[in-house]
């Protein structure tokens, strides 16, 4: 398997999401890894403990890690800054949202009570990791597929392969930037080897910005069907998600290029496998 090669133990809290599993994926069978969760790790080779880290602070098991990668919700990772302190922890990496910024004009009070926990989970941890004197970095997706988990693109193929149309407001013009979790893996590792990277935060964008409409259209076309669109006139005055159809959600890649080497993949190019089908 490819990816950066150390002899440091890397802990990753979380770990079972598509992200961690790519992670896991991408890291050396040389290297021990400890993976905290409540679910068991794809890879035998790996210790596990088990936990539910959304309990708050939880016990951590013995030993000692000088790297870790946090897959989790950022709002419930300050609460075991303290933990990995103890575990010796000097460098972090943990994952937050670009939701912070493209939903923060949201109409939905649900969504407005993510970007809130988000963007206070960033707060948090960025203060809590500077007190313990741990080096971190926070990234920011953006729509992230590539595992068929996902609620945004491999949902729309599941509906496109149910229903063999999809919905859309008048207005489907937003620009977005799906991005596949494998790569976020791969900026994660980079990340715990970047210098340049210690106390910022950066936006993970996919390697192609599209259109929504025409996001969708290439779903079709990957699931080998001509594009079939109903617009629902006054769908966007219901919906907070036909109005995000229309909102731009576009974010500037070129700071984590320069320090992170990121270069993310189009979307889709693996074609039906990055939609888990």
């Amino acid at each position: 398997m490819g990816g950066v090669m150390t002899t440091s133990p890397l802990l990753l809290l979380g770990g079972t999401d598509p992200v961690g599993r790519f992670i896991l994926d991408r890291t050396s069978r040389r290297r021990a890894v400890t993976v905290i969760g409540r679910s068991k790790p794809h890879r035998d080779d790996v210790a596990w403990h088990r936990a539910d880290l959304a309990l708050g602070a939880v016990a951590f098991p013995e030993g000692r890690a000088q790297q870790a990668i946090a897959t989790l919700p950022i709002w419930l990772l300050d609460a075991h800054l303290p933990a990995l302190t103890r575990m010796g922890v000097d460098r972090l990496i943990a994952f937050s949202s670009t939701s912070v910024e493209a939903k923060r004009e949201s109409r939905s009070a649900k969504a407005r009570a993510v970007v809130a926990a988000l963007s206070g989970g960033e707060a948090a941890v960025m203060e809590a990791a500077h007190k313990a004197g741990i080096r971190t970095t926070i990234l920011r997706p953006a729509l992230i597929y590539g595992a068929g988990e996902d609620a945004n693109v491999s949902a729309a193929a599941r509906f496109i392969e149910r229903f063999g149309f999809f919905p859309l407001a008048w207005n489907a013009q937003g620009l977005r930037q799906p991005v596949h979790a494998d790569d976020l893996a791969a900026a994660a590792l980079a990340a715990l080897e970047s210098p340049a990277a210690v106390g910022m935060t950066y936006a993970l964008p996919g390697g192609e910005t599209l259109a929504y409409r025409a996001m969708i259209a290439r779903i079709f076309e990957t699931l080998g069907r001509p594009p079939r669109f109903v617009r629902i006139p006054g769908l966007a005055a219901i919906s907070d998600l036909a109005s995000r159809m229309a909102r731009d959600q576009a974010f500037d890649a070129g700071p984590a290029a320069r320090d992170l080497g990121y270069a993310p993949r189009r979307f889709l190019s693996g074609g039906r496998s990055d939609l888990g089908l």
